[in-house]
């Protein structure tokens, strides 16, 4: 099991990057509502909102409406990585 909810998510968006090792931006739709996504991955929709917006914080993601931008899915890998130590 991956460790936290940062950690699921960025694997939850690299798994549907075409390239996940890619520096070339990427949008990945999210399946529904935000608290659908937030019980997959065994979460609460509040504690999915501050991940996210933590992401966005950090310039590794961006969000608009139903839609992730991802300008580079090798700097999400490179945290992931990081995070799983």
């Amino acid at each position: 099991t991956l460790k936290d909810v940062e950690t699921r998510l960025l694997n939850w968006i690299l798994r549907r990057c075409p390239s996940p090792d890619g520096t070339s931006p990427v949008e990945v739709r999210l399946p529904g509502t935000k608290r659908a996504l937030a019980g997959e991955l065994g979460t609460v929709s509040e504690t999915f909102s501050r991940t996210l917006a933590k992401l966005r914080a950090q310039q590794l993601i961006e969000v608009k409406g139903s839609v992730l931008h991802v300008p580079s899915p090798a700097r999400l890998a490179q945290v992931m990585r990081r995070n799983l130590g």
